[in-house]
């Protein structure tokens, strides 16, 4: 990755196609990944840079290089042309005035998210869920601290510059200036087969699941607690009256003031699960393009899963909560569900690929409970038992048959 990008704002990255290649079709990912694994300081010029594109591809369908060059250009031009005209007037007279001119209104319309502080996305420095991967911190400094532990425990201090891991205390330095603008974000990444307990800087608690990660700011800001979350975390928010806390999960905002919750947002499953214990949340999908607003208020021992296929969100009563938050003290509880379903759990929870033969029944619905603490061999013969098959276990891959005669009765 060009040095040169190290400088660069969002009219410069607006303006170079090999970042805008890497944001319509991912082209050189891992060249951007390290590029902001070493240049943190970029990353909220990129946020605004991406937003800005997907925004556009979204109005403008289909999207290159060269039609984001070409829209941008004019926007910019068009800013340019009519800033001392809109300084002092709100987005919503901008467009009155414009309402005749649909271009217009839609080059106003970016202008306005543009210069509004709009950051529904956040680029983690690297992805977590490659077999061998290894736990760590990437703080905003930059440094990265391994992990060994599975289960480890970290905490984050609000008034100072140090984070605890385990045992040992790690000086973060001068802390960042909450008066700036570009607050660097703090990562925790686990991947499969590890998880962890956190404590924020305002003391909220989290648990994060297998194959997850997390990232969020030294000290939080006077007026939010805004963390981004991939993956699974179950959350226990220290209330605060002055300070809504919410996750962000690329798709979906939780929002709060204190409470206890669960959220399972893994981008490899087509649902995002939300289950409250205690306490209210609000759900909010935000308005992009000025359609498809959701904001829908969860009461206690209620879950909301939202369809990313097709962009709803079903409400259900849940009689039995716990069973949600059941990993974080190292239980696998599922009842009625899909052995598929079940199967992808084990995986993270043990970093182990599972192979089934092809057009293996995996809607086959089961209940029970998996003793985390348990090997893998076990936890295998448990769920075999439950619905009648066999399998071979080779290091951390284990390969599903189906069975060669009747299940014997034990």
């Amino acid at each position: 990755m060009k040095l040169e990008f190290s400088d660069y704002n969002v009219e410069q990255l607006l303006e170079e196609k090999s970042f805008i290649s890497w944001v319509l079709r991912e082209e050189n990912n891992q060249e951007w990944e390290e590029f902001l694994a070493t240049n943190p300081g970029m990353r909220l010029q990129v946020n605004k840079s991406r937003n800005i594109i997907n925004l556009l591809k979204d109005q403008y369908d289909p999207l290159d290089e060269q039609s984001v060059l070409e829209l941008w250009i004019n926007l910019e031009s068009f800013e340019k042309h009519q800033k001392s005209r809109f300084r002092k007037l709100k987005f919503r007279k901008i467009l009155s005035l414009a309402a005749s001119f649909l271009v217009v209104i839609s080059l106003g319309f970016f202008i306005y998210l543009y210069n509004a502080d709009y950051e529904d996305d956040y680029i983690f420095s690297s992805t977590v869920n490659q077999v061998n991967d290894e736990a760590r911190i990437v703080l905003y400094t930059g440094e990265e601290v391994s992990l060994k532990e599975d289960n480890s425990n970290i905490a984050f201090s609000e008034f100072e510059d140090q984070v605890v891991v385990n045992d040992s205390i790690i000086v973060l330095g001068q802390m960042e200036d909450l008066a700036r603008q570009d607050i660097q974000m703090n990562e925790v990444l686990m991947p499969y087969g590890k998880k962890t307990e956190l404590v924020l800087p305002d003391g909220t608690k989290v648990w994060l699941n297998a194959g997850s990660r997390i990232a969020f700011p030294s000290r939080f800001e006077k007026n939010s607690r805004t963390v981004f979350l991939e993956g699974e975390a179950c959350f226990l928010v220290v209330n605060d009256a002055r300070k809504n806390f919410i996750v962000k999960t690329g798709e979906l905002d939780i929002k709060v003031l204190g409470t206890h919750f669960n959220v399972s947002a893994y981008p490899s499953e087509e649902i995002i699960e939300t289950v409250l214990l205690e306490g209210s949340v609000v759900i909010n999908k935000p308005k992009k393009m000025g359609r498809d607003k959701i904001e829908i208020e969860l009461h206690p021992s209620q879950k909301a899963s939202f369809n990313r296929a097709n962009r709803n969100v079903a409400i259900t009563d849940e009689e039995d909560t716990e069973k949600y938050i059941a990993w974080t003290y190292g239980w696998l509880n599922y009842s009625r569900e899909s052995l598929q379903s079940v199967l992808k759990k084990v995986e993270r929870f043990y970093n182990a690929e599972i192979e089934l033969p092809p057009n293996y029944p995996t809607d086959d619905i089961i209940s029970g409970k998996l003793d985390l603490k348990n090997s893998l061999e076990e936890v295998m013969l448990t769920l075999s038992d439950a619905s009648d098959f066999d399998y071979r276990i080779f290091e951390n891959k284990v390969i599903i048959t189906k069975k060669t005669e009747p299940m014997k009765r034990r």
